[in-house]
């Protein structure tokens, strides 16, 4: 009989790990033109046309990218490049339910920095015992459709976050609104592969989401489908089960 050799190898980031990891789940950016692929820093280079790839059957498109999303208990998100497992983006206190998730390699002007420290202390005790139980990205089909992202607390509280291309000055980001503030990116400091245009903006869900887990007891809850009845969009199971429906890059909520 034939055999078969498996080979174990844990990524380097693994072997002295920075905390313990709440959540993680896996996304493919699909191809032909991989969405995340256009916010990287290094996406200047890209022509806009995907090279086939000759096989032994024929040209093959590109299959798109993987990455490895991870929550740490400490409330830090980040992207992880699969296999290579080489982070590309990071983000602190995601379990805090903050507006905007930005990049950690942006930082924040000094004129800035003081509202960020003031507020520190106040999210820091906010969300200590909060910690992201299940995790959730998916870009369902359309032309200029986006990624959106969820997360799940242990309070039952749900997180929704909608990414968007943000492409500014070289040296300096903007965000327009009652958000707006200016952000100094250290070039030299951020590597070429980081998904440095990378955003995601909130998007706040109804009160009725929100489930108080029972007894410390965990199950999963999101159910991702493409096409029920012609729509697509996510199933949230629970004691109070709804109906997420994308239609036209907005989500519509249909309590079950």
């Amino acid at each position: 009989p034939e055999t078969c050799t498996v080979s174990k190898n844990v990524p380097m980031i693994f072997e002295k790990p920075v905390g313990l990891v709440s959540s993680c789940t896996l996304y493919h950016d699909k191809g032909p033109e991989p969405w995340l692929r256009k916010t990287s820093t290094d996406a200047w280079l890209s022509t806009g046309v995907s090279e086939a790839v000759v096989g032994s059957d024929g040209p093959l498109h590109d299959q798109g990218d993987i990455y490895c999303i991870i929550c740490y208990e400490s409330g830090t998100l980040e992207f992880y490049e699969v296999p290579g497992f080489k982070c590309v983006f990071t983000v602190d206190k995601f379990a805090s339910g903050i507006s905007h998730l930005v990049d950690a390699c942006v930082r924040e002007t000094t004129h800035n920095l003081q509202n960020v420290k003031d507020g520190d202390e106040q999210v820091k005790e906010t969300v200590q015992n909060i910690k992201v139980m299940e995790l959730s990205m998916h870009k369902w089909a359309g032309q200029h459709a986006c990624p959106f992202l969820f997360a799940i607390l242990t309070d039952g509280t749900v997180l929704c976050y909608h990414a968007y291309l943000y492409e500014g000055h070289e040296n300096t980001r903007k965000t327009d609104g009652q958000f707006s503030t200016d952000i100094e990116v250290d070039v030299g400091s951020i590597s070429t592969s980081r998904l440095r245009n990378l955003r995601f903006v909130r998007v706040f869900l109804e009160s009725l989401t929100r489930e108080e887990s029972s007894g410390g007891k965990f199950s999963q809850r999101i159910t991702v489908f493409k096409n029920i009845g012609g729509c697509q969009g996510l199933f949230l199971a629970g004691s109070r089960p709804a109906w997420f429906m994308v239609c036209r890059e907005r989500l519509r909520i249909h309590p079950q």
